[in-house]
């Protein structure tokens, strides 16, 4: 009886083998295209939020309008919403408070042209801020979410890289909104 319970259980744990190793193949396979599918959400995400910051770099202009700073507004929510996704992603919102802090600067914009029906000479200054800003940020959003090694956008990391930079972007810029709402 033991001899022929051997090969049954020889047989037993070669299949048992076979099912484990497969599974572990196909979980393997899984966690690589969720990984995969994280980095390429997470890379476009970050294109369209490169996309919009440009495209207010590009439409910089010496005479202010309303429809302007409506437009730099409405390019920022955008910005707010695809720095959301990003911060989900690596789990660390980053981007979002910048866009939202950047937001109040316009929005103090468009309070003082409601108020004057003019843009003032603070209105100005606090558009150069902005411009500045932003032409400071684009480089760090490189620096902090693609693989140093790669060509700029060509590798978008999960894992925050020099997170610190940032922060301290973040926190003079939170400084400089918050001298915004004392003035």
């Amino acid at each position: 009886m033991e001899k022929k319970a051997l090969p049954i259980l020889a047989g037993l744990m070669i299949i048992l083998l076979i099912c484990s190793s497969t599974f572990l193949c196909n979980q393997k396979q899984a966690e690589h295209e969720m990984r995969t599918t994280a980095e390429g959400i997470a890379g476009s995400s970050l294109y369209m939020i490169w996309i919009n910051y440009n495209a207010i770099l590009e439409n910089e202009t010496d005479m202010l309008t309303i429809e302007h700073i409506n437009d730099i507004y409405v390019k920022l929510s955008v910005i707010e919403a695809y720095s959301a996704t990003v911060g989900r992603l690596v789990n660390t919102q980053l981007l979002t408070p910048i866009s939202i802090d950047m937001k109040a600067i316009t929005e103090s914009m468009q309070e003082s042209y409601k108020e004057n029906n003019i843009f003032t000479e603070e209105d100005q200054t606090k558009y150069a801020t902005l411009i500045t800003e932003i032409t400071a940020l684009l480089p760090l959003i490189s620096k902090v979410f693609y693989v140093s090694e790669s060509q700029e956008g060509a590798k978008v990391t999960l894992e925050v890289n020099n997170k610190e930079t940032l922060l301290t972007f973040r926190d003079a810029l939170k400084k400089h909104v918050s001298g915004l709402n004392n003035v």
